[in-house]
């Protein structure tokens, strides 16, 4: 049981870094996207007014508050205006990034891609079985 564990873990992890290294290389070919950036532009269209504070946004995409700050920068340097930053009107040290209507079709554009991959990826009748033998594994 102990060494079926580590290898689904192992085979888990292969295959979400293979997913992962095909999102990426996809994102970036067809639509000049990082998937870092891809999530960014998810996670923004997702929040209530189209806008989050960087602090919120660090635990969503998972990088540290200097990474979020360096990749909103990145972003904005490629002056595609997909997003915008501004400070909070209650607290002016908060900067809010918001997602702009140029973001929101880059996202809708970039979405099929990632949508396509996935769907090659993982057909679904593969996916519930993985994801059946996992929760059996769990239990």
């Amino acid at each position: 049981m102990n060494n079926d564990l580590i290898t689904n873990w192992l085979t888990l992890t292969h295959i979400q870094m293979n997913v992962t290294n095909e999102l990426e290389a996809n994102l970036q070919e067809k639509h000049d996207l990082s998937l870092k950036e891809f999530y960014l532009l998810l996670f923004l269209s997702e929040a209530p007014d189209k806008k989050l504070k960087l602090q919120k946004l660090e635990s969503m995409v998972g990088l540290s508050q200097s990474a979020v700050s360096r990749l909103v920068s990145r972003f904005e340097a490629k002056g595609c205006g997909a997003l915008q930053r501004h400070a909070c009107d209650n607290d002016r040290r908060s900067i809010y990034t918001s997602l702009t209507p140029i973001g929101q079709d880059k996202l809708d554009k970039s979405q099929v891609t990632f949508k396509e991959i996935l769907l090659a990826a993982f057909p679904k009748i593969e996916v519930e079985q993985l994801l059946q033998q996992m929760l059996k594994l769990k239990q």
